[in-house]
This record gives C-alpha cells, structure tokens and sequence, in this order.
C-alpha cells in the first residue's frame, strides 16, 4: 500500500510537471509571437513614417534608407510598387521576386491603409508574420518576421524551464514520500485487538466497526473450539481404547497417550508425523490407505508387551469426499485370555467328567453283562456309588462356578456376615471329617463383621476347611483364625499337611489345577474348590493368598477390605 501511494503521487506530480512544461512553453509561444507582432506592427509604422519624411527626395536616397533600415535591424523589409512590383527586399533580390499584388496583406492594405497577415514564406521557407502599410504615394511598406526569433527566445528559455521542473518534480516526489509515510504510518500502526480505541481516519471507523465485530466473532468461535478441544482431550486421554485421527496422506493429526502406549511407541507429540513413522507394520498402513478409500478395516495384532490388539480402521468423509480415518486400537488381552481359559475349562471338563464316566460305565457293562463275580457285585457297585458321587460333587462345582460367573455385586444381597460365627457353623459341620481323618480341627479369635453374601462366604470358608483336611497328615491339626489385621478383617486357615510347592503356588486357584496329582485323586477333589474360593473373595472385593513351606503345611489367609472403603 506505501509504495503504490507513493508510487502514483509520484507519478502524478511528474504528469503535472510535465504538463505544467508544455503549457508553459505553449503560452510563452504564444506571448513572444503576439510580442512579434506588436513589435512588427510598431517598426513598420516607424520606417513608414521615415519614407513619408523623404518622399520629396530622389529614388536613390530612398533605396539607401531602405538599406540602412534592413541592416540595422532583424526584420525584413519589402517596398512593393501598387501594381505589385517589388521595388526592394532587405533580403532578396527583387528582380527575382514575384509579383506581390494577390498577397493578403499587401490587398489588406490597398483596401484600408493597413494589413497583416501570417504564413509561410515561399522565399524564406519559414512560418513568416507580415505587416503592410500603404505610403501617400501608393507604394506598399512590408515588414515581417520569421518564427524563428520566438523560437530562439524560447530555446532560451527551455534551460531554465527544465531546471525548474527537476527541481519541483525532485521536491514533489520527496513531498510525496513524507505524505506517504505521514498517511501510512497511523495504519501501521492499528490496534486490531482493540480497533475501536484507534483514533485515526474518519473513513476508517466503518472497518473498525467490522473488524471489532469479526474479532468478536473470533474469539466466540476459538473459545467454542478451545472448549471442545479440552473435552476431546480430556474424554480421550481417560480411553483405555488407543485413538489415532489419520488425515488423507496418513498423517497423524491427533494420538492419545493409550494410543502410544498399546502400540509401544516413544512418549512424545506424533502430531503430523506420518503412520509409518508411529509403527512401521506396513500392514497397518496398507488397510489404512483401504480405509481413506472408503472402506471399513480391522486388523489383529500383538505388542511388543505381548498384549493381543484389535485394530479397527474407519473412514471420515466431508461433502462426500474422503479426508482421512479413525484408528480405534483396543486390549482383548482380557477376552482372548477368556476365550482361552473358556476352551481349557471346556477342555477340562470334558476330561474330569469322563473319568467318573468311564469307570461308572465299564463297571456297569460288567455287572449287565454277567462278568462280575457275584461277590464282586457289591464292590462293583460301591465304585459305581463313588464314582457317581464325585460325578455329583464335579457338577455340584461347576455349577456353583457358573452362578458366580454370571453373578455381579449389584444383584447378590449383600448383608452383615459375622465371620467368627460363619467360621463355627463351618467347623462343627467338618468336626465328624476331621475325626474320620484323624485330624483336629479347632477354632480361635474374636468376633468380626463384614458386608457379605452369607452363603457364599460359608462356602468359600467350607472349602478351605474341608481342603486343609482333606490334604492334611494323619494327627494333623487345622487352625482356623478370625481376626482383624492393620485394620482388615481376615481369616486364616492352617493346616498341618505336606505342604504347597512354590512352583505350584502361583497355580492352585486355576480351576481343575492339582499340586498333589496322585493324592487328589485318592481324597476324590474335584480340582474347583480353590477357584470358588478366589471368585467368591473377588465378588466382595476381598484377596486370597496362601503361605506353605513344603512338608510343613499351608496356610490360607482371606483378607477383606476396610470397611470405609
């Protein structure tokens, strides 16, 4: 905006010098032309009157007047007889001449005693000013000048005149530039955040208005982004699920820390970074370009951590034109490890239950078919009843096992379990147990409540029970112990037994799982009651661990959360 003002006032003033030059030089044309004339007129009414003076003298005197007149001045001077005859030319000889009587001025002259006139001359060739008097005796005086004496006078002139005009047009342009800066400066110089505080042009403050109001508008509009650039943060930054926006060329424009995470990639801004750089499965970016296209993609994949992903690719369209996709990355670590747990609980069950299965069916095909002894009969069908029994007990706890699968805290009627009393009702009911093996049982502490499903616990408490008799030496002893422990309810069961590998530890509360494979079976274990226990104990927020030092027994220890919490 400077330059061009400057520019055009520049310009302009040039054009006004420029003009101002040839309308100067166009009137002084003008004024040393009438000058000539005037002075024209003026010299030939003085040499008239002079030929007047000697009129009475001889023709010789006159000629040598006329001569005297010539050389004395610039102007040419011409004595034409009233039949048009030159008589004498200052400048050429009249012999030479042709006859003058159709010239206007000399006509002019015959007819009123004075005439001018202005044209080219055919003798000189130049623009040429006459002036005609007719004298007493009928002769024409005629005195002219050329145009090159108002030329020579200008080209006296134009020196000056062009000094003058380098001077105004060299002043002009260096006015213009301080006008410039002058008018610029209080632009450079705005206020845009506040433009209405500005005190500057009188035309300026219908922009001022509008950009006041657009600033306004703006700041609305930012605020309403800013908003929802928090809220998108903050709802993606709390995701367990990874979120990658993608632009059209596979550019990141947002990736939340889940994202980084998951995918083990570097802590840091992958704003604008391309996909391949973020994780370098060309996979990845092949259903990444599919999805920018227009399709829906999926992909399934593990982490360096091992953790098994499950990658989801959508597109985004704006007015119907792609603009990028949507990575949706998500853990089904937890699922997968379900699913796999489900196929060996399937697994497993399938085997437990043809056990029991088998050996009722062999032995009754041996009875049916008369190939037992009948003194075998009874023993056959105490093995059937056995293995029936254990039958029952495994789908009594595989069915107990499902109930608190389904179940959830919401839906079970929580109530005040008092444990001290749950853990006598348990004891007495396992007293007639411990003496068939040979063990005791006891029971010791002090009374102690917790928010619990009564049945449940009793049944979580009855198979630790019933477990540390069962796998306990002849003359063993249990310990049950109810008590409070750096402010938590906990119940101890101790046992005398054989004791728990530390290999094995990690694994006794894996459904189906047996540390003593041989003894298991011996005692007839369904291989679930450790894997209630530890449902039962996640169902009230509660934790299950056990101590053992193998050959000098185990002890379980169920410790419940405070009660504040």
């Amino acid at each position: 905006m400077k330059r061009k003002i400057n520019l055009w006032t520049s310009v302009l003033a040039l054009v006004t010098c420029l003009v101002t030059f040839c309308a100067t030089l166009a009137v002084s044309y003008q004024t040393a032309f009438h000058r000539m004339e005037t002075e024209t007129s003026r010299q030939a009414a003085l040499v008239a009157a002079g030929l007047e003076e000697i009129k009475s003298l001889s023709q010789e005197m006159r000629m040598e007047y006329l001569v005297a007149v010539g050389k004395s001045d610039r102007s040419r001077v011409t004595l034409i007889d009233p039949d048009g005859t030159v008589i004498f030319d200052s400048n050429t000889d009249p012999d030479h001449m042709e006859n003058h009587l159709e010239r206007p001025e000399v006509q002019e002259a015959m007819q009123g005693g004075q005439g001018a006139a202005a044209r080219t001359s055919s003798t000189l060739g130049h623009q040429t000013y006459y002036t005609a008097i007719q004298l007493s005796t009928g002769e024409i005086l005629r005195l002219s000048n050329t145009t090159d004496i108002v030329m020579d006078d200008l080209q006296r002139a134009i020196p000056p005149l062009l000094l003058i005009i380098l001077l105004v047009c060299g002043l002009s342009m260096w006015l213009a530039h301080q006008l410039t800066v002058r008018l610029v400066a209080p632009i450079n110089t705005l206020n845009l955040e506040k433009p209405l505080e500005n005190n500057i042009y009188e035309e300026f403050s219908p922009l001022l208005s509008k950009i006041h109001a657009q600033n306004l508008q703006i700041q609305q509009q930012i605020e309403i982004l800013r908003r929802r650039q928090v809220e998108f943060e903050a709802i993606t930054s709390n995701m367990s699920e990874g979120l990658i926006v993608l632009d059209d060329e596979l550019r990141i424009l947002s990736a939340n820390s889940a994202a980084v995470r998951l995918m083990g990639a570097e802590t840091r801004d992958w704003s604008g970074e391309n996909l391949i750089v973020f994780s370098r499965d060309t996979t990845l970016s092949q259903k990444a370009r599919a999805a920018v296209r227009g399709g829906k993609e999926s992909l399934a994949c593990e982490n360096k951590e091992g953790a098994h992903l499950h990658l989801s690719l959508s597109p985004v369209d704006v007015e119907g034109a792609p603009r990028g996709c949507v990575l949706l990355i998500v853990d089904v670590s937890e699922r997968y490890a379900a699913e796999r747990s489900r196929r060996e609980f399937t697994a497993n069950v399938s085997h437990e239950l043809k056990t029991p299965l088998t050996s009722i069916s062999g032995y009754a095909e041996m009875v049916s078919l008369g190939l037992a002894k009948p003194d075998d009969v009874r023993g056959f069908a105490q093995k059937i009843h056995d293995e029936a029994g254990r039958l029952i007990a495994l789908v009594d706890d595989i069915m107990k096992l499902s109930h608190l699968d389904e179940s959830t805290p919401a839906s079970l009627p929580f109530e005040p379990v008092e444990l001290y009393a749950l853990a006598y009702e348990t004891t007495e009911r396992l007293r007639r147990t411990a003496e068939e093996q040979n063990v005791e049982i006891t029971l010791e502490g002090a009374p102690v409540t917790v928010r619990g499903v009564r049945r449940m616990l009793g049944e979580a408490v009855f198979n630790l029970c019933d477990n540390a008799i069962k796998y306990n030496r002849a003359g063993g002893r249990v310990t049950v112990s109810v008590g409070m422990s750096h402010g938590c309810a906990c119940i101890k069961v101790a046992d005398s037994g054989a004791g728990i590998a530390s290999e094995d530890q990690p694994h006794i509360f894996e459904r189906f799982y047996r540390a003593d494979k041989s003894h298991s079976k011996t005692v007839g274990g369904t291989g679930l009651g450790l894997a209630i226990v530890k449902h039962v104990c996640e169902i009230h927020g509660a934790s299950v661990r056990v101590e053992s030092v193998l050959g000098q027994g185990s002890t379980f220890i169920v410790t419940f959360k405070p009660a504040d919490r």
